[in-house]
C-alpha cells in the first residue's frame, strides 16, 4: 500500500467518523425534543411516557453499542435539561431515567449483530442483552413479586433477544421483500423495553410504587410499548433509508 493509499484511507475513516458523530448529535437532540411530546401517562404515577421512546432504538441501530451509549446518554441529559422548565420533571424524581436511552443504545447496538467485536474480543450481543433484561426482571421481582404480570413484556423481550442470538437474525437494509421492512420490529421492541427498564427500576427503588399500581397500569404499558414499537419501526426505517448513503 502506497503513502497516497494510506492517506486516502485515513481521510475516508475520518470522514465516516465525522458523519456518525454528526448523526449522533442529531439523534440525541431529536430524542430530547420528543421527550416533551407525550405518548401517554402512567395512571397515578405522575410520569409521562414520551415519543422519545421511539428514537432510542434507532440510536443503537445506526451508531452501534459504544456510540449508541454515549449519544443516548447525551440525549437523556438534554431531555432532562429541556424538561427542567416543566412543573413536573420526571428526571429529577427518577434520575435513572437519564440512563434509559444510553442503555437502549448500548444493547440495541449489540443486538443488531450476532457477535460484536470490542477490542480484541467478540461478544454475543443478543445474549448479553437477554442477560441484562433478566437482571432487570430479577431486581423488579425481588421487592414486587406480587406484580409479576408487569414483567411479562420483559420476559418476551428476553425471548426476542435469545432468538436473535440463536437464529442469527441480523439487521440488513439490503434484504429484499417484506422482510426488509419487518426486520426492524424486534429491535424497536427491544429498544422500547430497554429504554424504560431504568424507569422500572426507579419506580420500585426510588418512588416505591405499590404492586397494585403496577397491575393497574399494566394494560396501558402494553399499549404504550406496542405503539412505540410500531411508530419506532416506521420512523426508524425512514431515518435509516434517508441516511443510508451517509452510513456507507
Amino acid at each position: 500500500m502506497t503513502i497516497s493509499d494510506e492517506q486516502e484511507m485515513e481521510l475516508f475513516e475520518t470522514t465516516s467518523e465525522t458523519k456518525r458523530v454528526a448523526i449522533g448529535v442529531i439523534l440525541a437532540a431529536l430524542y430530547a425534543v420528543l421527550a416533551v411530546v407525550p405518548l401517554s401517562a402512567f395512571i397515578g404515577a405522575a410520569s409521562i411516557i414520551s415519543f422519545a421512546i421511539c428514537i432510542a432504538p434507532i440510536i443503537g441501530i445506526i451508531l452501534g453499542p459504544l456510540r449508541g451509549f454515549v449519544f443516548g446518554l447525551i440525549g437523556g441529559i438534554l431531555a432532562a435539561m429541556i424538561l427542567m422548565v416543566m412543573p413536573f420533571n420526571l428526571y429529577v424524581v427518577m434520575p435513572t431515567v437519564i440512563l434509559g436511552p444510553a442503555v437502549s443504545g448500548l444493547f440495541i447496538g449489540l443486538s443488531v449483530r450476532r457477535t460484536t467485536k470490542i477490542g480484541n474480543f467478540r461478544i454475543p450481543g443478543p445474549l448479553i442483552t437477554a442477560l441484562y433484561l433478566l437482571l432487570i426482571v430479577s431486581l423488579f421481582l425481588i421487592p414486587r413479586m406480587d406484580a409479576w404480570i408487569f414483567m411479562t413484556p420483559y420476559f418476551l423481550a428476553v425471548l426476542v433477544a435469545l432468538c436473535l442470538q440463536i437464529v442469527g437474525i441480523e439487521f440488513d437494509l439490503d434484504k429484499k421483500g417484506a422482510y426488509k421492512y419487518l426486520q426492524i420490529l424486534p429491535f424497536t421492541f427491544l429498544g422500547a423495553m430497554l429504554d424504560h427498564s431504568m424507569m422500572a427500576m426507579g419506580s420500585v427503588y426510588l418512588l416505591g410504587l405499590d404492586a397494585g399500581l403496577f397491575i393497574t397500569i399494566f394494560p396501558l404499558m402494553v399499549i404504550e410499548r406496542t405503539i412505540a414499537t410500531i411508530v419506532g419501526s416506521i420512523v426508524g426505517f425512514v431515518v435509516l433509508t434517508v441516511l443510508r448513503s451517509e452510513l456507507n
